[in-house]
């Protein structure tokens, strides 16, 4: 008896992809209540949170191999990307009425722990990279 689990990348992927959509749509939804051009506020707190993982995961691999960083402008230029994609994606394309669908009657305690957890994961993501680099550079302990 053979089992199909078909690609696991294709399926990490869509699973990464339905995260962005779900911090974008929560995000648009907060900022829909105070201002008329939420997408924009949406767009640019997803790039912010997608560069930081980013930067985490530089962060973890230049714990076991060290190397040099990119300069500014290369680090500038990534950011720009990823604006540029997910105003692309999110800013073009968006179908908030289906994300409405998916995630519009969902439990309030579950929508409550749900934007904790983006506002923790923010804030960890941010974070993560700064400690990094204290303890190592700073205090020599990595």
């Amino acid at each position: 008896m053979e089992v199909n689990l078909g690609n696991p990348g294709v399926i990490k992927v869509e699973i990464m992809k339905k995260l962005f959509d779900y911090v974008f749509y929560r995000v648009y939804k907060a900022y829909k209540k105070k201002d008329s051009t939420p997408e924009i506020y949406a767009t640019n707190i997803l790039a912010l949170m997608q560069f930081f993982l980013l930067l985490s995961a530089l962060a973890i691999i230049r714990m076991f191999f060290d190397f040099t960083l990119p300069n500014r402008i290369f680090i500038i230029l990534i950011i720009i990307f990823l604006l540029g994609v997910n105003w692309y994606q999110y800013g073009f394309r968006v179908d908030v009425k289906k994300f409405e669908g998916q995630w519009g009657e969902e439990d309030n305690t579950q929508r409550k722990q749900r934007g904790w957890l983006i506002v923790v994961s923010l804030i960890s993501l941010i974070l993560f990279p700064i400690l990094i680099g204290v303890l190592k550079h700073n205090l020599g302990v990595i």
